[in-house]
């Protein structure tokens, strides 16, 4: 498993390449499909564990919408 710093640069990647909120199933699929959790059984699980916890830090660079469903927070203050 890699570090939470890989996981939260590579999570904010994904995000910014997307350019709209992801969910979490999504966000594990891309990770393992990355190869940055290739060796990960369930990887949306983890990635719900993870982005949840990083969502909490209130200064993360990402935030919860709802319904399993992140995003930026630059992308989520914009009206």
């Amino acid at each position: 498993m890699p570090r939470p710093d890989r996981f939260r640069k590579k999570v904010l990647t994904l995000l910014k390449e997307a350019g709209r909120p992801l969910h979490y199933t999504e966000i594990g699929r891309l990770l393992k499909e990355d190869g940055l959790w290739k060796d990960v059984k369930e990887p949306e699980k983890i990635a719900k564990i993870r982005l949840s916890a990083l969502a909490r830090w209130h200064r993360s660079p990402v935030v919860a919408l709802g319904k399993g469903f992140y995003a930026l927070r630059e992308e989520a203050d914009l009206p």
